[in-house]
């Protein structure tokens, strides 16, 4: 039977049988590259994630040294004694005492809302969740209160424990994250800007 293949068909045939071991190992070749490059990619996002887990933790670590030395009562102390609208109060103090409005009530409402509680930040303090290094507490402001421009700034600068206008940060400062923050723009007569400011701040103490 192989007497009757033309001798070029038979030659053709030789050098196809001759191929298939060289197409074979090819096929190996890009199997096991194929491999290779899989578990490099592998060794790669290993690497990489335990980079960042090392990073994060580095990082957590000095969150920790930062805050280590933080005041519990930092915002008994540093946020609800602070005084707003300073100018409007000594703007009506002074007009009190002149004996031509003495008897204005609406004006002594107004000096007596703005130098009480009523117009000061009092935080309502959430349920505490304790975790393995650290604490937090959910601080709602019970009410709103007035503010200028000034007020916020300083206000932020005891929050965040970064410089804000002409104001520098309170010592032993707890991490405050903001939450929610809302703040409307009130009507008012002169040119003095007032905001309402609503607030919630989380608390993170770390053990």
């Amino acid at each position: 039977m192989l007497k009757n293949i033309p001798l070029n068909r038979a030659i053709l045939y030789l050098v196809l049988l001759a191929l298939v071991p060289i197409f074979c190992v090819f096929l190996l070749f890009l199997s096991e590259k194929n491999q290779l490059a899989e578990i490099d990619f592998t060794l790669q996002n290993i690497q990489d994630q335990a980079f960042l887990k090392e990073k994060k933790q580095a990082h957590n670590v000095a969150v920790r040294q930062h805050f280590k030395e933080a005041d519990h009562f930092y915002i008994d102390k540093y946020l609800e004694t602070l005084v707003f609208l300073e100018p409007e109060i000594e703007m009506l103090q002074k007009i009190v005492s002149d004996k031509n409005f003495a008897d204005d009530e609406r004006i002594k409402k107004r000096l007596e809302i703005l130098t009480t509680q009523a117009n000061s930040m009092t935080f309502s303090e959430g349920i505490v969740q304790t975790f393995p290094f650290f604490q937090e507490t959910m601080e709602t402001l019970v009410h709103p209160v007035e503010v200028n421009t000034t007020d916020l700034q300083k206000i932020l600068t005891r929050v965040e424990g970064t410089e804000c206008g002409s104001f520098t940060p309170s010592p032993n400062r707890p991490q405050l994250i903001i939450t929610e923050c809302k703040l409307d723009k009130k009507k008012t007569t002169d040119k003095n800007e007032v905001f309402l400011l609503n607030l919630k701040l989380l608390k993170r103490e770390y053990l």
